[in-house]
Order: structure tokens, then sequence, then C-alpha cells
């Protein structure tokens, strides 16, 4: 569904090895082997620092291209973008040039060294960094070979203007001789299979660059380089096309976890070569007793392709190579590659004699293929759509490391930020989307854990049935009952304007969406009064009876609020306590879990309660410079209520001013849509978190502009959907951003460090036996 399929025939095997819609596969041909009896064809890197001069008298350009996020394409463009790259090649590619495709994957570290301030956290944090000690990158790269300087110039030109879209660019050698060369890594990459971005170009004469590679082919496959680090190669090549098949086959074989190389040599064919041969061919069909209308319709169609001047005919060979320094793991990549192909009704071979022949065919100037078959240029744009997965941010206002670090369904690596940009007060609101038991408590503390590498910043969660408790706590934070939160809006300096303000703003949403604008006198009257009261005084049941008339509304709103000689309001508990100590126990840590329980689930108790606390964390931030973010569970009945709206567009606006951000989570889309305003919560949403989840209507997916490939991942339809997987999309129009992920959740790499990860009863009381068994040392003991 990603890419544009390619149909086959089956007949056309007289004229050679044509794979198109209207023709079929043959091997032809055979060559001489003699790869090592001359030296290599690469001379010299010339004047412009991009043309590299073959012994054959060719001359080479190298390119390299970032490619596309499909992901975030609709099909139609995807369709576009495959003609436009046929259309490329059936312009720009003449008889006598030479295109190399490279999809290269490569090991790297990704790894990074950061500060934990808990054993815990640091626990995680090196299992992840072994993780990425041993990930992967991945590149792609056109090499294009011409007979003349001039030719190669013309043919660059154009490839590079149609190829814009892929962020092409040329590979282009040091002008310094003592930095390092890029070119000259990648010609060193041809020749041992790995690149050694350090080297440099001491010479103009590549074979004074080059380091040497003991390379030892024996006959049954095997290619040992040895530069110094030993290194095992296989190679499969293709033999032949199934009748239908997609460019995310080459994406698949490159989401492995391994070191691969795929390749593809395509040379352009004559067309009035093609055409005589068709020509002949129709011919003969007609007049041969046992042939077939399908048989003469399908060469009538490609004879009437050719003349039009519609298509071009390449020779190609596709072939993966694959190495590993441990012979075995390496047998257990093959398998896996010929799994792939086996399940897309690929032919091919695990090459043997003709290994050596394959190894060197991968370098300009060694065209006489092992294992050709004929595809028009549309079969090349199919099989190669350079497929992007975008790699994240590195950098954010809160610091020079990502949160944490996730594989991608292509094997890349993506690094996860909340903010779109490392600039000052840069916004990262988010949403999350997760149905029950999608994992959305794990993934959430997973990050916000991961923001406590940055010394300053601290993180707040409003929790849902105990949901987070046990990993707040094992990770070091602290966690604890709204309901046993000293808390108290009248606690604070009412001569000040602002605070009277925001003491005014919790009065407006204790009364809930019965409130009005002419009830500001009365509110502001009693806190007048309770200005009057010595600190420890000023509670709401102290100043029920003098501040709101009988029979008024107010007073009979607010009579659930507190309890005297009458009554017991419902929430009487909640905001009378002599002093105000939420500020306290939110600078306890770097983490804070509050469990609201029910408070989640009720319009009226929830938003007061979550609008005083999220008041006094803006209070703190305003003392410090680390920044915070904020994370409420279960909101879409807290938005029921007008006020809580108000606050929660509020903070979505105003809290990156103070180096905050928020994020709310929902069961599915429709619970946030069913609100009112909810347009304005995701418009100011940054990042959006989707968990696949078959039930959601797709008519609630229409407000957030998602593509189909979007759409399908988020119903479970995705083409590289398997493990636990999540679509993280990024947009800021401001900045024209928009990029869309799809990240590996799955923490079972993390090992023995997952034990911090659990919910439930059970977990929880298992961590208060261990408080009691070890005292102040209990953390170290999870």
């Amino acid at each position: 569904m990603i890419f544009k399929a390619l149909l086959i025939g089956s007949t056309a095997l007289a004229v050679g090895a044509l794979f198109h819609p209207k023709s079929s596969t043959k091997l032809l041909g055979d060559i001489d082997v003699d790869w090592l009896a001359y030296e290599l064809e690469f001379d010299q890197i010339l004047a412009d620092d991009q043309t590299v001069s073959l012994k054959s008298g060719q001359y080479m350009r190298v390119y390299s291209l970032s490619g596309v996020p499909y992901e975030t394409r609709s099909l139609a463009d995807q369709e576009a973008l495959a003609r436009s790259r046929a259309t490329a090649f059936h312009q720009f590619l003449k008889p006598a040039s030479t295109m190399r495709f490279f999809g290269i994957k490569r090991s790297r570290d990704v790894s990074y060294q950061s500060d934990w301030p808990t054993c815990t956290l640091k626990e995680i944090g090196e299992a992840e960094q072994k993780i990425y000690r041993n990930a992967y990158s991945q590149s792609w790269y056109l090499v294009l070979t011409c007979p003349t300087a001039s030719d190669l110039e013309k043919t660059c030109r154009g490839l590079v203007s149609a190829f814009d879209n892929y962020a092409i660019r040329p590979v282009l050698a040091a002008s310094d001789l003592e930095q390092p060369c890029e070119l000259t890594s990648f010609i060193n990459y041809l020749i041992t299979g790995e690149f050694m971005p350090n080297i440099g170009r001491v010479s103009k004469s590549i074979s004074a660059n080059v380091p040497a590679c003991d390379l030892n082919i024996s006959i049954d496959g095997v290619i040992k380089t040895t530069i110094p680090t030993e290194h095992v190669n296989k190679i499969i090549a293709v033999r032949g096309w199934p009748e239908t098949l997609s460019g995310i086959l080459i994406s698949k074989i490159l989401a492995l976890s391994a070191e691969i190389e795929v390749v593809q040599i395509a040379k352009p064919l004559d067309s009035t070569q093609q055409i005589a041969l068709f020509t002949r061919t129709v011919q003969e069909q007609k007049h041969n007793f046992f042939g077939t209308f399908s048989q003469l319709a399908e060469y009538e169609g490609v004879l009437e392709d050719l003349l039009n001047d519609e298509h071009h005919i390449f020779e190609t060979q596709f072939q993966i190579a694959a190495r590993n320094r441990n012979p075995q793991l390496l047998d257990v990549t093959l398998e896996q590659i010929t799994a792939i192909l086996d399940q897309a009704r690929v032919l091919y071979s695990v090459e043997t004699k003709g290994a050596a022949v394959a190894w060197f065919n991968r370098m300009p100037a060694r065209d006489k293929l092992i294992r050709p078959l004929r595809l028009f240029e549309s079969n090349l744009a199919t099989l190669w759509p350079f497929q992007f997965s975008p790699v994240g941010m590195w950098r954010s206002p809160f610091g020079d490391r990502p949160i944490r670090l996730f594989k991608t369904p292509t094997g890349q690596n993506y690094a996860l930020q909340f903010h779109v940009s490392d600039k000052p007060q840069s916004p990262g609101n988010y949403i999350v989307f997760a149905p029950t038991g999608s994992g959305k408590s794990t993934l959430i503390m997973h990050l916000l854990s991961g923001l406590a590498k940055f010394p300053k910043v601290r993180n707040y969660v409003f929790d849902s049935k105990d949901g987070a408790r046990f990993m707040v706590e094992a990770m070091g934070g602290v966690y604890q009952g709204y309901d046993q939160l000293a808390l108290n809006p009248l606690d604070t300096d009412l001569e000040d304007k602002a605070a009277k303000l925001r003491a005014l703003q919790i009065f407006r949403l204790l009364l809930g969406n019965e409130y009005t604008d002419d009830m500001d006198a009365v509110l502001s009257t009693s806190l007048d009064l309770a200005g009057y009261l010595p600190i420890g005084e000023r509670t709401l049941n102290n100043i029920f009876a003098g501040s709101f008339p009988k029979l008024s509304p107010e007073r009979r709103i607010l009579a659930k609020w507190i309890s005297d000689d009458e009554r017991e309001g419902q929430y009487s508990h909640v905001f009378n306590s002599p002093r105000d100590q939420i500020t306290g126990f939110l600078e306890k840590s770097f983490l804070a879990g509050i469990n609201m329980n029910e408070a989640l689930e009720d319009p009226v108790l929830g938003p007061p309660v979550i609008a005083h606390i999220a008041t006094a964390i803006s209070q703190v931030a305003q003392k410090t410079d680390g920044g915070f973010s904020i994370f409420i569970d279960e909101a879409a009945n807290l938005l029921r209520n007008e006020g809580f709206r108000k606050l929660a567009l509020e903070m979505y606006r105003e809290y990156r001013k103070l180096d905050g951000l928020v994020g709310l989570a929902f069961q599915e889309p429709g619970a946030l849509l069913s609100v009112e305003g909810a347009s304005g919560i995701i418009e100011n949403a940054q990042t959006m978190f989707f968990f696949p989840n078959s039930n959601v209507d797709t008519k609630n997916l229409e407000p957030f502009n998602l593509s189909n490939e979007q759409i399908a991942f988020i119903k479970g339809e995705g083409d590289m959907r398997g493990g636990r997987q999540v679509m993280v999309v990024k947009r800021f129009e401001a900045d024209s951003f928009n990029e869309s992920a799809i990240i590996d959740i799955d923490l079972s790499p993390y090992g023995d460090a997952l034990r911090f990860y659990r919910s439930g009863p059970a977990p929880i009381r298992e961590l208060n036996q261990v408080k009691s068994e070890w005292g102040d040392q209990w953390l170290s003991h999870i």
C-alpha cells in the first residue's frame, strides 16, 4: 500500500529476461572471471572534487539521498513520486551509462552518556546505552557512470533536479588533503564493504587514498574482508521476479537487525536494437505453431511501448550482501533475508562460485553481470522508493540529549523529543490516544523518566487508579493520593492581585458549569473576607457562612465543598487544610505522581484539584530555570467542565513561556472530539501519540489530517506492522514542520531493567515490603 505495485507477465523469454507488466524474466549470459587480474578501475579525483575518472576512460559521480518519509504522504503523492522517478530514469539515463542503486545498513554507536538522579534510572540508562551502542544507520546512494565527462554532467543535472524531493546531494571529496574525505570513504566502501569516515584524501590518485584490504574469496561464496577487523560476507542474487511486487521489499530487508547492503545495477539498452529484436520476435510468434495469443499480445504490447518511446529497457542485476564477524550469525541473517524473498515469491541464489563476480559488479566499469534481468524504468522506480524514516532530534530546550531512543520498523533509530525545536521556549505539548491495556503508562513513564537526565527538569503525573505508582516510586520519585495532600487555595497573599486572581479562578472551578460572570462580585468579596483572617484560618469552612448569602446559588453550589454543624459536604475534605502544602510536595523530587483516582472521572472534583496543583507548578517554575512537564491521564471527563477547558487551553498556550510542556491522554480520539473546544487543544499539541486501535472510528481521525498510511497503521493495517508499535506525529505550522514516525516501544531488550516497569496491586505490595525491609536503602533493592 505504501508503494506502487509491479505487474509482470510470463512469456517474453525469447527476448531475454524482461521484467514488465507485459513480460517476464530469464537469466542471460556468462562472464570472464578476472576480478583480481588487473588493478582497480578507479583512477583519480578530478578538480571539481566530485568526479572520479576511471581507467576505462569513463567518469563517475556518487550521490547521497536522505529519502522520503512515506508515512506522511497520501497514496496519490506516492504514485506521483514513483512516476517522477520513472520519468527521470527514462529521460536522463542513456545507453553506455550505468546507474547503481545502493541501500546500505551499517552498525553505528548512537548511545550517549548521562547523569541520573537515582540508581534505578542509572540502571535503565545503562541498559539503553548497551542497546544503542550496537544500533544501525541506513544510507541511500546513487552511483552514475558515463562514457564522457559531458554526458556525466548533463545526466547529473537532470537527476539532481528530478530527485530534489529526496534531499539528493553530491558526495564530495575533501578540498583539504588533511581533512576526512567522504568520497574517498565511499570508494573504500565499494572495495572493502567498510565505511571509514575519518579516511583522508592524501592524493588525487585513488590508489594512494584507499587503505589496503585483505580480500579473500572462496569458491563456496564466503568473502572475507580484513581492514583490519575481519568480516564474513555472503551475497544473494535475484534470479527472477514474481508477477507482483512493491518497494516495501527493500524496506523489509533493511529493517533486519544486521549489516546489509542492497544493490541494483541498471544499464540502459539501446532502444533501436530492442525494437528490432522485438519486431523479429513478434513475427516469429505470429508464425509459431505452438504460440498463444496471450504471448503474442505481450510481445506486441512491449514493442508498441518501445516504438512510442513510453519505456526503456534496462539490463539489471539485483543483489543483497550481508556481513558479520560471526559466521553463525551471518547464516541467521541469510535465513531471515531468504524468508522475506520466499514470502514475496522472488527467485534467488546464494552465490558460491559467482560471489566474487557479484562483489566486483558493485564497482563502476564492472558491467558484465552474472545475474542479468531486464526491467523497464517503471520497475526500477517502484523497487527503489528510497524510504526515509525520520531520525528525530538530539537537542531540545532541556539539553543536548534525546529523551529516549527508539527503533523504527525500517531498522533506523529515532531520537524522541516532545519539543519541535531546540530554541528556548519552543512548544512541546502532546496528546496520547491509547486504548486500555495498550501500555500507555509504561511508555509515558519511560519518557518522563528520560527527562530526569536534565538536572533541573521536574515532572508531574496526574495518575489514574495507581497505574503509574510503582514506576514513579521505583524510579526514585514521590507518589501520593490527591486526598492526602494538604490543599488550600486561600493560603496565599490575597493582597497580591495575581495571587487573588489565581484563587478566584479556583473558586470559579468549584462552581463548575453553573458559574456565571455575575458571580465574580460575590466570590471577590469572599476572598477579601478571607484576607482578614489570620494565616492558618483562611479556609472555605471559615468563610462560608459570612461570604455567601442564604438561598444564593453560590452558597448552594459551594455547600458540597465545606463541612459545618449542618452538613458534611461531599468534597469537604479536599480544600480545607489549614495550610497549603502542595508546593512542598512538588519540590520533593524530580518526579511527582499524584493518584487522582475518582477525581479524573468526576468533572466536578477533578478540575479545581488539578487547576490548583497546576497553578502551584507554574509558581514553582517561575522560581527556577529548568523547565517542567505535566501529564494528565484520562482527561476526557475533566474537559467536560468549562472552567477546566479554559485552563487546559491556557496551559497548552502559555506554559511554554515557563519552559513547560503539557500532555493529555484519552482512550481514543472520539473521547477528545466529544467535548467542546477540542480543536483548540489539537491545534496547540505539537506531538501526538497514536496507539493501534482496530475499533477506532475513521471519522474521528479526520480532524487530525492524517494520510491513508497513518490511518492504516492506527487501524492495524500498515505494511510494516508488527510488535508493539506507536505512531508519533509531530507538527508545527509556524516552522512548516511535519514529521511522522512509527516507533517500537517494546522494552524487553532492556533486560533486568524491565522490572521497574510494572503496575498493579502485586508490584505495589512488593514495593512496600522492600521499603519495610530495607529502610532508606530500599531503592537499591527492588
